[in-house]
C-alpha cells in the first residue's frame, strides 16, 4: 500500500467516523428525550423495576458518551498518523 492510498484510506476513515458521530449524537438526543419521560414516569416508583430501568438509562447515555469519545481519539489518531506520512 502506497503512502497516498494510506493517506486515501484514513481521509474515507475520518468521513465514516463523522458518520458514525452524527448517528451517535442523534441516538444520544433521542435518549435524552426517552430518559426525560421516563424518569418523569418513574419518579416516585421505589420497586426494584424501576431502579434497574434507572440504571439502564443511565448507563446507555454513558455508553453514547464513551462511543463520541472513542470516536474522537480515532479521528485525532488518525489526523496525526497522516501528517507523519506529510
Amino acid at each position: 500500500m502506497s503512502i497516498s492510498e494510506v493517506k486515501a484510506a484514513l481521509g474515507e476513515a475520518h468521513r465514516l467516523l463523522d458518520h458514525g458521530r452524527t448517528t451517535t449524537e442523534g441516538i444520544g438526543a433521542s435518549l435524552d428525550d426517552t430518559a426525560g419521560l421516563m424518569l418523569a414516569t418513574l419518579h416516585d416508583s421505589r420497586r426494584a423495576e424501576a431502579e434497574k430501568a434507572r440504571q439502564a438509562i443511565a448507563d446507555a447515555m454513558r455508553e453514547v458518551k464513551l462511543t463520541l469519545r472513542a470516536i474522537d481519539a480515532a479521528q485525532e489518531s488518525g489526523t496525526e498518523y497522516g501528517k507523519v506520512l506529510g
